[in-house]
């Protein structure tokens, strides 16, 4: 009996299976509505997100020592974007606003969940004072600060507290040369004790420093370079015959200089 019906199944024919395929229109247009099923959920989860009322900002953290800049008004300027919440607030807008700031060398900004933004200021650090009412800083950006716009109490105070840098007076779009330049001088005097205090450049290029103790050097235009080592070979020899005196030294000649004191006007 089971011989026999293992031959009928072996005799009898088999279907083959038949394959369920999509044509390739309905493929794409299920691809389709599964795209917009995950896009609109995509879309309803950054909505929930960037609602400030379900994640607000409830903490800033300023960090960073601030001895010149406006701490009230940055502060009212980061509110302007925090109250969009913690995921709706635009990062990078919020740097950039920072960063535009007179006194904001750079701005680091994060999201430290649930709720804090974290916020790192690095100020400007001045080297220079540049002509009368800017500043040089010491990565040779060149800005104006507030408090030395205008005129008035603050405008009076504030200038006695950047008095002590040194000065470089010059042409627009000179400062970064001139402030190398003053670098240089400055690192040249230091045998002596001494420093540049002040470094001007006329309209002509023609350069006079004054140093801190009063003495007028008179480098000029040309071989400014070759003056000032010849400055420094003179200087080395009367320094201590020069005490108490105030003297100017022109060292504007090829083979030679004038050496005189420097008048009332000069001072």
């Amino acid at each position: 009996m089971a011989m026999h019906n293992t031959a009928i199944m072996a005799g009898s024919q088999v279907l083959p299976m038949t394959r369920w395929t999509l044509h390739s229109s309905t493929r794409a247009t299920v691809a389709a509505a599964g795209l917009a099923v995950l896009t609109a959920l995509g879309l309803v989860a950054s909505s929930i997100a960037k609602d400030p009322m379900r994640f607000p900002v409830t903490q800033v953290d300023v960090l960073g020592t601030m001895d010149y800049a406006d701490r009230e008004t940055l502060m009212a300027l980061i509110k302007q974007d925090t109250v969009s919440g913690f995921y709706g607030m635009d990062l990078d807008r919020l740097r950039h606003g920072l960063e535009s700031r007179q006194w904001i060398a750079r701005a680091r900004i994060s999201r430290v969940w649930p709720s804090t933004i974290s916020i790192q200021v690095e100020e400007h650090e001045p080297a220079a004072r540049w002509n009368d009412d800017h500043l040089i800083s010491k990565r040779l950006v060149l800005f104006k600060p507030h408090q030395l716009a205008g005129d008035g109490d603050e405008f009076e105070q504030w200038s006695e507290v950047f008095r002590p840098l040194p000065q470089v007076l010059g042409a627009q779009g000179r400062h970064v040369v001139l402030l190398d330049a003053y670098r240089a001088y400055d690192d040249q005097l230091a045998r002596f004790g001494l420093s540049l205090s002040l470094l001007e450049e006329d309209d002509r290029l023609s350069q006079t420093l004054t140093l801190s103790n009063g003495v007028v050097v008179r480098l000029g235009l040309k071989q400014r370079e070759l003056r000032m080592s010849r400055f420094i070979d003179v200087y080395e020899r009367i320094a201590d015959n020069s005490v108490g005196k105030t003297l100017s030294f022109d060292m504007r000649y090829s083979n030679g200089f004038s050496l005189g004191e420097v008048s009332l006007n000069e001072r």
